[in-house]
């Protein structure tokens, strides 16, 4: 079994006292492409394998800990690396902290003012990574919604929650970016869903999210195995004289964030038809 260390939970439990226990909000745009031309924010985050998952986790972990204004932290990279179980968090995880904010900079996803003697002050910016000021989503939206604005404007700031049991039950720092990845989308695809099932085409994946087929499978399977979802056959023909087809189905399981993560490290038996 994965699972995440008492570091990492004593860490995440410390953090979720001083933020009062909120949820995190982020931006379903950042997940979801605003149009088929341009990447995701998540995905261009997400580019360059154990560095872009350092870099997602970092960030999603800021947006839950900075939603005060200013919208700062101001933590050591060895309190991030500890938070997210990263090896060695003294030394190598807190230069892969510093390698990820570092990239989280340059992409206008952060701002960093030097402290001489303290730890960097990190100030959150705009999800979209465009530069502009970062204000919580919910705010943003009711303010908005409130001298109604058109449906472009109250779309930039529709959300999706991130429970702070996702970080004290150490699923933030067990989780693989591909499962990550897939959890953001799968909350995307749940909000304002009437249907208890959610399901989307590979093509469709693609399309709104750019995710790739392998990110999809392996970021799927692993929530299953994890118990964060269940995934059922559905039968698609419209009558007995249809060709059989199926697809899959997928639905979270409401309590499954409550229980310390736990994730088999070799699954039993995948299911290749994600």
């Amino acid at each position: 079994m994965l699972e995440p260390s008492p570091d990492a939970l004593a860490a995440a439990e410390a953090l979720s006292r001083r933020n009062k226990n909120r949820t995190a909000q982020v931006r379903r745009q950042f997940v979801a492409r605003i149009s088929v031309q341009s990447p995701t924010p998540m995905g261009e985050m997400l580019r360059g394998g154990r560095g872009g998952q350092v870099r997602l986790k970092t960030y999603l972990s800021m947006i839950w800990l900075a939603a005060n204004p200013p919208h700062d932290v101001q933590y050591p990279a060895r309190a991030w690396a500890t938070l997210l179980d990263l090896p060695d968090p003294e030394g190598r995880g807190a230069r892969r902290v510093n390698e990820a904010i570092g990239w989280l900079e340059s992409h206008a996803f952060v701002g960093v003012e030097m402290q001489p003697g303290h730890p960097n002050r990190v100030t959150l910016l705009n999800e979209l990574g465009d530069g502009r000021r970062y204000r919580v989503p919910g705010d943003a939206y009711n303010r908005a919604q409130s001298r109604e604005a058109d449906p472009e404007v109250l779309a930039r700031h529709r959300y999706v929650r991130i429970p702070p049991t996702f970080w004290t039950n150490g699923w933030m720092a067990t989780l693989s970016a591909a499962a990550l990845a897939m959890y953001m989308v799968l909350l995307v695809e749940d909000s304002g869903s009437t249907k208890d099932e959610l399901w989307f085409s590979p093509n469709e994946a693609q399309k709104r999210y750019a995710i790739s087929d392998d990110t999809r499978s392996k970021g799927l399977n692993e929530l299953r195995r994890a118990g964060v979802i269940t995934v059922q056959r559905r039968p698609i023909a419209s009558d007995v004289f249809d060709v059989m087809r199926f697809r899959n189905t997928y639905s979270f399981l409401p309590d499954a964030l409550q229980s310390v993560a736990r994730i088999p490290e070799k699954p039993s038996e995948e299911l290749a038809d994600f």
